[in-house]
């Protein structure tokens, strides 16, 4: 029987909650998501404080929540502002919607699927440490998402990109980058390969 680390489960299980604003940025206008976010951001900053200032409220919080962050962030802020910011930033800076709507899919799946693969079956580690098998589904569930949205040799590229950003040792948390860095690589992209079905 396979063991899926139940902790993963559920930080994954929150983690789908950006489909959210990832399907509101592609239905809703823009300035609307963008303020939407901007208030997240600030409310789950607002929360991060008052963890750290108030102990007790932290203690609640760890005590009531376990499960649903990762050990190293009981005492640090967690991965969810990360998440905001980095998608409201590549929705600020990057015009075209579709290299920032795969952005936002590729961290709601491929990194989600990612984490769960490798808990669970991951055996061979790459050079940055995470397993091999973990980046082998994330490339393939970021390649499937993006046959819908492009041609197959640009998703297949963008896919690869995801793969590798998904799996460098990043200094701040990939929950950011991940949204970012592939919203500048697509629309980079873009500018070379032909992506329009």
């Amino acid at each position: 029987m396979v063991n899926v680390p139940k902790d993963e489960i559920k930080r994954k299980g929150i983690h789908l909650l950006t489909l959210i604003y990832v399907f509101g940025y592609w239905c809703l206008p823009k300035n609307f998501i963008v303020n939407v976010l901007t208030a997240a951001v600030i409310i789950v900053a607002l929360f991060e404080y008052a963890r750290f200032k108030f102990p007790k409220f932290n203690n609640f919080f760890k005590n009531n929540f376990k499960g649903f962050y990762r050990s190293e962030e009981a005492n640090k802020v967690t991965g969810l502002i990360w998440t905001l910011s980095g998608a409201l930033l590549a929705i600020l800076i990057f015009p075209n919607k579709y290299m920032v709507f795969a952005s936002l899919l590729y961290l709601s799946f491929g990194d989600a699927v990612a984490a769960l693969v490798g808990k669970t079956f991951g055996k061979h580690k790459t050079f940055t440490g995470k397993s091999f098998e973990g980046s082998l589904a994330c490339f393939v569930v970021c390649f499937i998402l993006g046959l819908f949205l492009f041609k197959w040799q640009f998703a297949f590229a963008g896919a690869i990109i995801a793969t590798l950003v998904e799996a460098a040792p990043w200094k701040l948390n990939d929950n950011f980058w991940m949204q970012l860095v592939n919203a500048g690589a697509l629309t980079l992209l873009s500018s070379f390969i032909a992506w329009a079905k």
